[in-house]
Order: structure tokens, then sequence, then C-alpha cells
């Protein structure tokens, strides 16, 4: 896992495709990052692929797994 750490980190420095409400959005090695922007709302609650919709991303289809990496959360989508 701590390779899949260590490549979330450098594409999190990299510039976003995309913005949307409650998420900062990267294209990384292995899939898509949805990086929630305000670590103070329910993540539960959000609709992830709703919002990825928003910015012509159907990822209705991809595997999707929940990261918590430092103090980030994150939405990872791969095939």
């Amino acid at each position: 896992m701590d390779k899949v750490y260590n490549l979330l980190n450098e594409s999190l420095k990299d510039k976003p495709i995309a913005v949307t409400d409650n998420f900062i959005w990267f294209i990384t090695d292995i899939g898509i990052a949805a990086l929630l922007k305000n670590n103070n709302v329910n993540y539960k609650k959000l609709d992830v692929e709703k919002e990825a919709l928003k910015i012509d991303l159907d990822l209705s289809r991809e595997e999707k797994e929940f990261i918590r990496l430092d103090k980030k959360i994150i939405f990872l989508f791969y095939s």
C-alpha cells in the first residue's frame, strides 16, 4: 500500500483536471483521484459519482476505493 500512497502523494502535486463543489480531481498512474476539499464535510453523504458527471466523468463502472492519506480524504477510481 505504500506504493499506492506514494503515487497518490506525487499525483496530488500535479495540476488538477477539474474542481467541483466538494472535490479536486486528479489523474494518477493508477486511476482518477477525487480529493475532498473540506475534511469537515460528512463524505459518507456525498455522491462522488454524481459530482464526477458534472465534469463529464462517468465513473459508474470503475472500482472505487476510499483512502485516508495523512489528513487527506481521497476516493480513487480505477479499472
